[in-house]
């Protein structure tokens, strides 16, 4: 039966931590309040031993990284659209026509909805088909501004404008051009959106033909500063990002950085990373790099949409297989349909545990929930363990209503995060709907008796964690 990772530290983490003691009342719980899993489970991987036959094959980890190198280079290759352009235009002027509030708690007027609608320049969209490449981390927006526009007054982190984070040197397809000229309209394999014209460059056939021939390294070492190179401006590159390899030497790797010229043409700029901070593309799934992945990642900020050059809930997961060529789609509810996903909606809470323990392979399980995405990594005391970015648990108030504790970061939990406190809509494990093991997508595996294979799409969740 499989185990969590063999953390031979757990067992003495767990005996030495203070009981719990009696639930607090909401009205002592402090705002920095840790949950009794993130106090009494060890936040750090180390020690894996993967069950036997459990890691992917060789022809499964070549298909994976097929997949994914098709996928990342997309935008620079072939005419075959990459996202619902009607439906995208539809969501933009949806978006300009609802109430919002911005960053100072007030409704955003009117007028600035108007003029913001009205420099996307829709009558022409799209306008161009243009290769290009980000040369800074950046964001993907609904809408071409940077001000947050919350649904609430204080909804803040929650900003609905914005779709996904860019890495440096991600490929990405320009459509569009802003009537001001300063945003440009972009898209990826998994997302699209507005980013300031700044924050790009283009890309001519023969540099994306020569980036894409290349051996790539990835960082896995979160905000390693690039900041070595001819006219490159030194800058943070986050944990996945990939790089294509010029040369090695003993301490490092010299790598290819895109940087722009007057013309916002790509220019290729040589820079050098210490080999602490980055390894060849892809890692081998196995217990090192596991580990190495998921400590590098555990314990960062939550962040809606990568805002913030945090993480959310899909995006961690997304992250946590980059390394290894693995691709997910961004997105909770598209990772979790991205193979053949397991209904877990008609058993009880035991059942889904024991279910998941006797079927679910460590590390390789994807759990979801409406709006919420978890990576299964094993089992403690007959006890699911999950990895996830959480940013909070709903609790009851005394007198009425619920108010959020706020985890605001990747945790390793149980199923019942915040089961020590009163819970106003249960613990995740009650609302958990199925699972997908992703080496099924490499075969047709023989079937694990499930209790029944999901037919109908789930409903959209209220978005708090389905990025």
């Amino acid at each position: 039966m499989p185990r969590i990772f063999s953390l031979t530290l757990l067992t003495v983490l767990l005996s030495v931590c203070p009981a719990l003691g009696q639930p607090p009342e909401v009205a002592d719980i402090p705002v920095d309040y840790e949950i009794a899993d993130v106090r009494n489970l060890p936040q750090h991987f180390g020690g894996i031993r993967l069950r036997p036959g459990s890691a992917p094959d060789a022809a499964c980890r070549q298909s994976f990284l097929n997949e994914f190198l098709m996928h990342y280079y997309s935008p620079w290759t072939g005419d075959a659209p990459l996202s619902d352009l009607a439906r995208t235009v539809t969501t933009m002027r949806e978006h300009a026509q609802r109430e919002w509030y911005g960053e100072n708690k007030r409704k955003v007027p009117g007028k600035d909805l108007e003029q913001l609608l009205a420099n996307c320049d829709l009558d022409r969209f799209p306008s161009m088909k243009q290769a290009a490449l980000a040369i800074v981390p950046t964001s993907l927006r609904v809408l071409p501004t940077s001000r947050p526009f919350l649904v609430k007054s204080d909804d803040f982190p929650f900003d609905r404008l914005q779709n996904a984070g860019l890495k440096l040197n991600e490929p990405v397809r320009v459509l569009h051009v802003s009537r001001d000229g300063i945003w440009v309209f972009a898209e990826t394999a998994d997302a699209n959106g507005w980013v300031q014209q700044r924050d790009i460059a283009y890309v001519d056939e023969g540099l994306a033909a020569r980036w894409m021939g290349k051996p790539l390294l990835v960082i896995v070492k979160d905000f390693t500063t690039i900041r070595e190179g001819e006219g490159l401006v030194p800058q943070p590159a986050r944990f996945g990002t990939l790089l294509p390899i010029i040369g090695e030497d003993r301490d490092g790797f010299v790598v290819s950085v895109a940087a722009a010229s007057g013309s916002r043409e790509a220019r290729e700029v040589l820079a050098r990373l210490p080999k602490a901070a980055v390894r060849r593309f892809p890692l081998e799934f196995d217990g090192e790099n596991i580990a190495l992945v998921g400590n590098e990642l555990i314990g960062i900020s939550y962040g809606w949409g990568e805002l913030y050059q945090g993480r959310d809930c899909s995006a961690l997961l997304r992250d946590f297989y980059m390394p290894f060529g693995i691709r997910l789609p961004r997105g909770s509810y598209n990772q979790i349909t991205s193979g053949k996903r397991i209904s877990l909606s008609r058993l009880d809470p035991s059942e889904k545990e024991r279910f998941i323990m006797e079927n679910g392979v460590p590390f390789l399980t994807l759990l979801h929930l409406n709006g919420h995405i978890m990576l299964y990594v094993g089992s403690l005391n007959e006890r699911p363990l999950v990895f996830h970015a959480l940013w909070g648990v709903s609790v009851k108030k005394a007198d009425s209503g619920s108010v959020r504790q706020v985890v605001g970061k990747s945790i390793i939990s149980t199923l019942t995060p915040g089961a020590e406190l009163p819970l106003a809509t249960g613990p995740l494990l009650d609302k958990l709907g199925s699972m997908l093991i992703l080496t099924d997508r490499c075969s047709s595996p023989t079937p694990r008796e499930p209790p029944v294979r999901e037919t109908v799409p789930e409903l959209p969740g209220d978005g708090r964690d389905s990025r």
